[in-house]
């Protein structure tokens, strides 16, 4: 996958049912339905994974993408650590 594609991956896989979002700017969730019951969300998700490719190197990029299309789970910040 190249960094043309982030918004059509994304895209592809909110189209296959998936409730991908990103968390906080740490990572991204793409696996999980929107509707847990909808088994062929399962197999639609997998096949549009596979038809991207590898994505690891553009995980800012996804996420980055994710904020600006408002699907983002903001992380609380724990008083006294340094985690977001």
């Amino acid at each position: 996958m190249t960094k043309d594609e982030v918004s059509a991956f994304v895209i592809a896989m909110i189209e296959a049912g998936s409730n991908i979002q990103a968390i906080g700017n740490i990572g991204y969730v793409l696996a999980e339905p929107v509707d847990p019951t909808d088994k062929e969300a399962y197999r639609r998700i997998e096949l549009v994974s596979s038809a991207f490719g590898e994505r690891d190197h553009l995980k800012d990029e996804i996420i980055g993408y994710l904020h600006e299309i408002g699907r983002v789970v903001e992380i609380p910040e724990e008083p006294g650590t340094d985690l977001m």
